[in-house]
Parts: C-alpha cells; structure tokens; sequence
C-alpha cells in the first residue's frame, strides 16, 4: 500500500520500487503477453501514479474484453472510478463485483462501496456497508474508522445525555481498536489526537485553593509543566505558568489567573493531555503523504500551540496546514487568529477572505472579517456587509451582535448605533436566560457617557456593579472577617459605594444647646463602645448628618454635635451608620468605579470625582489611571504643584509606564518647560511601542517647531520638525497629526499653497477632529488676504473647541480662547486696513471692522487670567487705528458724526496713559517686551491725534448745531402743513357732510310725496270699486229716484278728483290760472319730475359753486405760503 511504501523509506524510495515493479512486469509481460495478472498488475502500478489512461486500458481494454468480469478488474475499475468522482459508476462497479464474487470480494470491497455511498449521500447505506465489512474483517482498521466517523457526525441529533454519552464511548472504543490493529494508521491517529485534545484526564490528588490566589496546592506531588492547560473543580479552567520561587517538591504551582470562586478544599484536578495530542499528530504526518491528511495532522499540532499560548509556533503549523490542503478552514481561520494577535491585520483579512471563497456560511470568519475592516478603516461600509452576513445567517446569536456593537464603536460618528446594538444583545442574552457580562454593561455605559447621555449612563454602571456583586470573588470578600468599616468614600452622588446600615444606638435631639446636638440613650459607659467617630455620617430616619464632635458629659451621657444645617427629629430615633458596601475592594469592580469617576468629571461634578479616584488609589495603590486622571483634574484647576505630585505618585507606581510619561512629558509642555519635555520624550522614543513612539516624534517634532526663534537656530530646528513629521508618515501615512505638522512647516516656509492642499486633506480625512487644523487654514487665509475665511475657519475652531472644552494650545481653556480671540481681531484689524486702501468712499466698512477688531481684543482680555502687555498695546493700536479712520473720513467723502469723533477722541484719550505706563515700566527695568521706540511714536502720535480729533469734534458740532437748526425748521413747516392739511379736510369733511344731509332731507320729502301719492291712488281705486259694485247691485234700466240719471253720474265718484300735477306743484294757484289747460298739464308734469329724480341743472350748479370754493381755499393756501417765506427771511437776516 501507499502507507507500506512510505514508511519503507520516503518518496525516493517510493520511486525506485515503482520502477523496479515496472520493470518486473514489463518482464514477466515478455514472457506471457497474455497473461490477465500482468495485465492487473500493470493497472494497479498505474493506478497508484495517477496514469489514469494508462490503468484503464489495462483493466477495461485487456482484462475484462479478455477474461470477462474477474474481481482484480472490476474492483481495479471501480478504484479508477473513485478516484475520477465519478462515484456513481464506481458503486455500481463495486455492487457488480460484491454480487458475482459475493464471498471473494471481501471486506475491502464493502469499504469502498461504502465509500460510494458516503459520496453520494447515501449515508444510511455506507454505514450498513461498513457494518458489514467490519462482520466480515473485525480488524479491518477502514470499516472501523468509517463506522466510527459516521456515528460521530450523527451524534449531534442525539438528545438524551445518556445516549450521547454512550455513543460518543463507543466510538473512541471503535477509533482505538482501529489503533490497536494498526497503530501507523494516519487517520486513525488524526481521529485519537483530536479526541485526546477535547479530553479532560484526571490527575491524581486534590488541591486547596484561596479566593483571589494563583498558587494552588496539593496534597501530593504533581506533575505539571508550565503552559498545561488545567481545570480545579467543574468551572475554572486556567493555565500553568513557571515559578522559579516555589521549592516544596512540586506540592505547590503557580496559574496564569487568580482564583475566583470562595475558597476551597479537596477540588480535583484535571488538565488536557497535550503531550499525547503532539505524538499522535506528529505520528499521523509521517505516516502518509496524502497532503489532506497530513493538513489535518499540522493543524492538530497548531491546535495544541494554540491553546498552549505559543502563538509562533502555531502560525507555522497553522500556515503549512493550509499550504497542504487550501481548503482546510479550520486551519486557515486559526492562521487568521493567530495572524491578529501578531497585529498583520491585513494578512489576516486576506486568509479570512479565502477561507469564505471555500465555506461563505461561516459566521464566525464573517464577523471576524467585519472587525478586521473596521479597525483598519478602509471600507466600513464592505466590513458591516460581512457582519450583517454572519448575524442574517445567525439572528439569534448575541455574540455576533455584540461583535458588530464593538465594530461600531470603533468609530465616533457610531456610537448610538453601537449602543442600539448592544441593547438588542443584551435582549438576546436575557430571552435566552443567560447572564449579561458586566463587561458589555460597562461599554453601554461608556457609550451612553459618550453620547450624553449621563443619567443612562449612571444605570448602566450601576447593572455592571450588580453582576460584578453576584461573583463567587464579590461573594467571598463580603464574607471576609477583614472587611474594613471604614468608609473612603461618602458624597451622596457616589452612592453606589456605600450603605446606611443599621445600629443598636438610640438617640434625641438636645434642645438646650447651641449647635445641633444628639444624646445617646443607650447605656454605653464610654466613648469606645460607639460604632462611629467624628467625621462620618448618620442617618436618623430620612435625615442626613455628619457627625462633628462627641463628648462625653459629666452626667455621663454621650453628646453628639452634627452640622450646624441638621434638622433633627424631635423623638427618639435609632440611628444609621453610613459604610462601604467593599465593592471598591473588588478588583473587577475598579474599572467601573473609574469610568464613574471620569462620568462625574464630564458632568461637572469634580468633588465626588476626586474623591472618588482618590479612593481608588487607596484601595489599589497600583491602578496608574486614576492617579493620571488627578493629575489632570488638577491641571485644569490651575493647581500644577498637585499635578506634579500625583504624576510623582504615578511614575512612583508604574516607572516605565508610558501613559505616565506622555502626561508628565504633556505636562511640561503645557508650562513650555521645553527641555525637560524633550529629556521625557526621547525616554519614550527608546521604548519603541508602536503607538507611543509615533506620539513622541510628534511631540519632539511639535517641540522643535515652537523653539525656532531660538537665536540662530532656525533652519536647524525647522529641518528637525520637519524630519519627524516624515518619520512618522513614513511608518504611517495616514497619521493627520503629524500631516498637519508638516502643513505647518510648508506654511512656515512660505510654501501656503502646499500647506494649504495638506491641511484640507487632513480636514477630509480626520473629519475637523483635529481642531488645529482649523486655526493653521485661518492662519493660511490670512496671509493671503482671504479674511472672510480666515474669520470662518478661527470661528469654527472656537465653536468646536467650546463644545469639546479641551485646550489644544494653551495652558488652559481660557487662555486657549484668549489667543484665538487674538487671532480674530487681527484677522479684523489686518481687513481693516486693506480696506482703508482704496482712500474713498469704498473704504467706508473700515471703522466696522476696527471696532469689531475692538471688541474681539476686549473679550480676549477678559479671558486672559493675566495682565497681558501684549494684549494691552494691541487694544491701544486698534483704538488708535479706529481713531485716524474716523478723522480721515472727511477726506473720502465719507459721512460721519460728531458721537464718532468724540468716540474716536476716548479711545484715543483711553490709550494714551497706558502707553505711558507702559514707558514708565520701561524705565523702571520691568519686563514689557515692546521697544521703547515704538511706544514713544504710539505716544506721540496719539497727541497729535488727540489735538486733531478735538478740533474735529467742534467743526462736527458746529456742523451738527447747523443741521439741527435746519432740521427745527424743517420741522416747524412740516407741522404747519400738517395743521393745514388736517383743518382742509376737516372743512372738506364738514362740507360734504352738510351736502350729504341735504340730498337726505330731499329724499325723505320726495319720499313722503311718493307715499301720499300712492295713497290718494289706492283710495281711488277704492272708490271706484265701491262705485262700480254699487251700480251692479242697481241693475240695468232702473231709474234712480229723483229723476232721469246723466251721463256723467256714470263716472261721479264720493272721492274730490284731484290733479296728479298738482300733488307735485310747489307754485301758487294763480300762476297756474292764468295758462292753457295742456300747457298747464305740461308744466305740472315736468315739475313733478324735476321734484322726484332732480333737476341736472341746479347738480351742475352745486357743482361750478364747490370748485369756485375750492379755487379761492388753493389761492388762500398759496397766499400763507408766501407769507411763511417772507417770516423766515426775516428771521435769518
């Protein structure tokens, strides 16, 4: 077999027995050319060195046209068959020889048919053929490894444990039979070391242990190496590590963690055979040359590296694992891991990406791909695809959603969909029944810091503490006799630290006393028998106070005096002692209470953030980051002696931290403390850790680049600052910092259009994080004149600034806005002046802009703690600057006023003392760093002014007192105008109202006429009807009494007829006597209607009267007018 030939000697060996069986046949084939054997052995020699053509013209051409279906042949066919995939034919080969030579075919030939099946899927049917080669052959070592691995791939549908376990038993009974017949068997061997790495072995003897502790011991002695992956009791697995101090006859050992659970003795031991694991694997690789199989033996010897911690030598077995088959990934996900720790993200973001070419379902390469792109910030939105993958392919997992929580939080901008993240992990956790961590308790509370969001954040500290109170370490330190009642820390908003509990003492409140007092009504006999001293706090029912002084009186009662604010219950009242709870003990506990402290920090609440830190560092000495974060606390306070004292403390602590030193060497940079800060950073340039050395070429760089007006040391230090900018994008070159650093030295040289391309590639790339981004742009906007820019770009940095509250180049946060505050007024000041070039009517927003340049240096003064020369003189030039502006606007046909000039004057008047002050300290020999001859032109200029403004200022207010003379006539006239327009209209207004009145009266007379006229007809008509019904009633041809009836009587009527004319006659009856009877009725007809709708003739005349009325009120008008003038010249002469 393969295997035989391989142990006989190796692949050249190999090689040489091949050709010597080549030659034999070719031999024996001289012989008999036809003899079938040949035949097959020649297939069979093929077959074996992949000549496929070769084998089955020998088998299928020779062999079975010749002799007809012997068994060498069909089963030679049937390998050739397997070994092309084509394992459908190959199981009908092996059926067609098991069927003809059912007994002959042997157990070989039932392996290989169940190999078929297994390739087919026919897992039921392969088991069955393994079955039945194992009956026929018990020591066939092939059906006994493929019964054994089919049993174990179905042993995850097995649900009851017993089952399970008995199966899983009687498949490493079947694996080490298979080993025991054939101990060189590769994956036999592979099956053992695979078991053997997954077992626990028992180890002889039981072992004590204390809470807290890494030194375990035992009652006997042990044998154990360093790196041995151990297990004390059921739950805490942990690993041996060497230690040279421990001498009793290895009794006593050293682990890698320390004990978390209560302590304990009698725990048994067991620990992973991994000496067995190596043998085995190592064994498997010798003993075939099959590259899978051999992949699977390098890959259980990385395995056992891995887990052991050597994380070298399982890369290289992990990398020559997958060299031997690619498509190994369980091999090439552990390269990855190991790839990751050696930090080569890149290389392990290529091996996971082939690992998901071969296998794209597997979760755990999607999400640790997903991670990798994140961190390595090229393409986030291609690394939340992966992570979107592997949670869509596993919804229900709460660690890949908690993978993709910390994938976001890797980047600002995502921190609440990070923490949206996280909520849904822990919703997963807890419909699952399973504890949440107190770790991702914590991060959610960092975020919720992050994001502002303080109140949530204090509930998520709060849950962490809880979890943490629930471990066995929390739970075997509250049960410690140790435990200390002395409390470190006592203000209400570190209430998580401490409990009120309850005491026997009773007491009342005195009211006889000055100051608040409690008496003791316990019998106690003296001072000593108290549960507190002077300092802590009581409560007495929901009252807090502090306890300030105890005396034990005369009467031998105990008098305690609390605060002088206490109001104390009037009854008697049992008493509560305020202490620890011994969660800052707790060494899992000491991160929250940090991220606490730093959470009291931003929401302004120092006390109990100092207090807080301090009792951090008093309960572990060790814990460097509070002892910094003092530091900085102090810093900002102003307190630098503090700052260097607890810096002192933690150098003390930690001597080579570079944490430590970054601060200390930040501090003296801050003080401009230049030496000592370099001598600081060159110390962290030595210790070559990655991310501290690119600070400190920073630094060094930033360094050099604020000393270059050191004499004669310019182009020396510029060239050095300019040198460790480049180092650092040499090794990184997407560092911003120290791109901005080299920004600044292009523009220092003069190169702005560089500077300028450099410092808006850092703004795209950082995304405005570096904030002095912001102020080199102003600074580069300026020099080319681009002040609107300028203003923009200095505006942003202070907004940002603002709202972040971090100094980024001063010594404190007002100094800070002080020096950009300077910037802004010179930005002003500087536009000011290009304005007043254009020396006309153009240069008009030049006083603006030295006003706003005023006002901008007023704030900066405010904000500057010091008295600042500087920052004086500048006031004083802007003021003088301001002043010749204003006097120079009568020249550029600019209007001004006598309020600016007199402005103009104060200002200067302002400035003139403080100059001479300035010159006084001069002569004195005090330390102002403006030349004496500048200050004597500023004074001598600003006389000059002064003399000018006041002569200014009176020809302002003569030209003032003019206008305003002017103005009062302007306004008399206008009110005179005014009086005269209101009294026409209220004339024209009365007029139209009597016109109104007199065309109403004439409506209502004619009206009344229509009305007496309507009523004259209906009586008539009245009459008429009653006429004309009465000569019905008569009859026709009776004759009325008293004679023949007339003519006329037909029409008579009891009504006086009456003349519609004379209903609208307004004239006398003789008038209407005298004329013609038509004529009359004429006349009377045209009177009526004139009567009734108006006559057009007396409209027209109303009409011509108005405009004769308003003729004469225009001639008047003119008439006053003239009048008016006259007065006024009058006047003026």
């Amino acid at each position: 077999s393969d295997n035989t030939v391989d142990r006989a000697g190796g692949k050249d060996q190999k090689d040489e027995l091949r050709s010597l069986a080549d030659a034999r046949f070719t031999k024996a084939d001289n012989i008999n050319q036809v003899n079938p054997m040949t035949w097959i052995g020649k297939g069979m020699l093929n077959l074996a060195m992949n000549k496929m053509d070769q084998a089955r013209f020998f088998f299928e051409q020779l062999t079975l046209k010749q002799c007809g279906e012997i068994l060498p042949a069909l089963i030679g066919m049937a390998a050739m068959k397997f070994m092309e995939k084509e394992y459908r034919d190959a199981q009908e080969l092996y059926a067609r020889a098991m069927a003809k030579f059912p007994v002959e075919s042997g157990a070989a030939t039932r392996v290989g048919f169940g190999m078929a099946c297994y390739k087919l899927g026919q897992i039921d049917r392969a088991k069955a053929a393994f079955r039945r080669a194992h009956d026929m052959d018990p020591e066939n070592v092939e059906a006994l490894v493929g019964i054994a691995v089919l049993e174990m791939a179905s042993l995850d549908d097995v649900l009851d444990p017993r089952e399970y376990r008995a199966k899983a038993e009687n498949i490493i009974k079947m694996i080490s039979m298979a080993n025991l017949v054939d101990h060189t068997n590769a994956m036999v061997q592979n099956h053992l070391a695979n078991h053997y790495f997954w077992k626990w072995t028992p180890v002889p003897g039981t072992v004590e242990v204390d809470v807290g502790s890494n030194h375990i011991k035992g009652n006997m002695s042990i044998n154990l190496e360093p790196g041995d992956r151990i297990r004390i009791g059921h739950e805490f697995e942990t690993y041996v590590v060497k230690d040279d101090s421990i001498r009793d006859g290895g009794k006593t050992f050293k682990i890698k963690d320390n004990w978390k659970f209560p302590s304990a003795t009698g725990l048994k031991l067991w620990k992973k055979d991994y000496d067995r694991v190596l043998s085995l694997a190592k064994g498997a690789y010798s003993a075939t040359n099959i590259p899978e199989i051999q992949a699977e033996s390098l890959y259980m010897l990385a395995r056992v590296y891995h887990a052991r911690g050597d994380m070298e030598q399982a890369n290289k077995f992990y990398d020559k694992a997958c060299k031997h088959s690619p498509e190994l990934s369980p091999a090439r996900f552990g390269l990855a891991q190991t790839l990751i720790w050696d930090e080569a993200y890149d290389e392990a973001a290529a091996h996971l990406r082939l690992l998901l070419g071969t296998c794209s379902n597997a979760t755990d390469a999607l999400a640790a791909l997903g991670l990798l792109e994140v961190k390595g910030g090229k393409d986030r939105r291609e690394a939340f695809v992966y992570l979107k993958k592997a949670i869509d392919l596993d919804p229900f997992n709460p660690d890949l959603v908690l993978i993709e929580a910390l994938a976001l939080q890797q980047h600002e901008s995502d921190y609440p969909l990070s923490l949206d993240r996280y909520r849904k992990a822990v919703c997963l956790l807890e419909a699952q029944s399973k504890a949440v961590p107190a770790e991702v308790l914590t991060n959610m509370g960092v975020l919720c810091h992050e994001t502002k969001r303080y109140e949530e954040a204090l509930e998520m500290y709060s849950k962490a503490l809880k979890v943490l109170d629930e471990s066995p370490e929390a739970a075997e330190l509250a049960k410690s006799s140790e435990k200390s009642k002395d409390i470190v820390v006592r203000h209400k908003d570190n209430n998580l630290f401490w409990v009120y509990e309850e005491s026997d003492i009773r007491v009342e409140a005195v009211s006889d006393t000055e100051k608040p007092t409690l008496v003791v009504r316990n019998p106690l006999t003296n001072l000593e028998s108290l549960e507190f001293k002077a300092g802590d706090d009581l409560a007495l029912n929901d009252i807090d106070v502090q306890v300030k002084e105890i005396i034990n009186s005369d009467d031998n009662t105990i008098h305690i005096v609390v605060n002088d604010d206490a109001a104390l219950p009037s009854s008697e009242t049992r008493i509560k002692i305020k202490r620890s709870n011994g969660r800052l003990r707790n060494p899992s506990s000491i991160s929250v209470a940090f991220n606490l402290a730093r959470l009291h920090e931003t929401a302004g609440r120092i006390v109990p953030a100092v207090e807080l830190h301090k009792a951090i560092v008093k309960c572990h000495p060790s814990y460097v980051n509070s002892y910094l974060r003092l530091a900085c606390i102090a810093r900002d306070c102003g307190s630098l002696k503090d700052c260097s004292e607890w810096l002192k403390s933690a150098v003390a602590v930690a001597p080579g931290n570079p944490e430590v030193l970054t601060l200390v060497g930040n501090l003296h940079l801050s003080l401009c403390d230049w030496a000592p800060a370099q001598k600081v950073f060159d110390q962290l340039l030595t210790q070559k850790v990655p991310k501290v050395e690119a600070y400190s070429m920073l630094s060094l760089g930033n360094i050099y680049f604020n000393n270059l007006n050191t004499p004669k040391k310019y182009s020396k230090h510029l060239q050095y600052a300019a040198d460790f900018y480049r180092r650092i994008l040499t090794k990184d070159n997407a560092n911003a910092y120290a791109a901005n650093g080299l920004g600044t030295v292009l523009a220092e040289k003069g190169e702005l259009f560089k500077a300028k391309e450099i410092f808006n590639r850092v703004r795209e790339v950082s995304g405005d994080t570096i904030l002095d981004t912001l102020l080199n742009l102003g600074h580069i906007y300026l020099a080319q004149k681009k002040h609107p820019e300028a203003l923009q770009m200095y505006q942003s940095y202070m907004n940002r600034t603002r709202t972040t509250g971090a100094p980024i180049t001063s010594k404190s946060q007002d100094d800070d806005e002080a020096e950009v505050l300077l910037y802004i007024a010179f930005a002003y000041f500087d536009w000011a002046r290009q304005t007043e070039l254009f020396n006309n009517a153009n240069a008009a927003p030049a006083d603006e802009r030295y006003q706003k340049c005023i006002e901008y240096i007023e704030m900066a003064m405010k904000k500057s703690k010091k008295e600042n020369v500087i920052l004086r003189y500048n006031w004083c030039m802007a003021k003088l600057q301001a002043a010749n502006c204003v006097l120079q606007k009568v020249n550029r046909n600019i209007r001004r006023t006598a309020q600016e000039v007199k402005d103009a004057l104060d200002g200067l008047e302002q400035s003139l003392p403080i100059i001479q002050t300035m010159l006084q300290w001069k002569a004195e020999g005090r330390k102002v760093t403006i030349p004496t001859g500048m200050l004597t032109d500023f004074a001598n200029q600003c006389k000059h002014n002064i003399d000018s403004a006041k002569s200014h200022l009176n020809e302002e207010l003569k030209k003032e007192k003019e206008a305003q003379v002017i103005r009062d006539f302007q306004r008399i006239e206008a009110e005179a105008n005014e009086k005269q327009r209101l009294l026409s209209a209220a004339l024209e207004k009365e007029r139209q109202q009597q016109e109104q009145e007199e065309r109403e009266r004439k409506a209502r007379q004619k009206m009344k006429q229509v009305s007496n006229l309507v009523a004259n007809w209906e009586s008539a008509a009245a009459a008429e009807k009653e006429r004309t019904a009465t000569k019905k009633e008569k009859g026709p041809g009776v004759v009325p009494p008293g004679g023949v009836d007339d003519e006329a009587g037909i029409f008579d009527t009891d009504v006086v007829p009456t003349s519609t004319a004379a209903l609208f006659d307004e004239s006398d009856d003789d008038d209407d006597v005298n004329e013609p009877s038509g004529k009359a009725d004429e006349t009377a007809k045209v009177d009526a209607e004139k009567e009734l709708f108006g006559d057009s003739s007396s409209e027209e005349e109303d009409e011509n009267t108005n405009k004769r009325r308003n003729d004469e009120e225009d001639e008047e008008e003119r008439a006053s007018k003239k009048l008016r003038s006259s007065d006024e010249k009058d006047h003026e002469e």
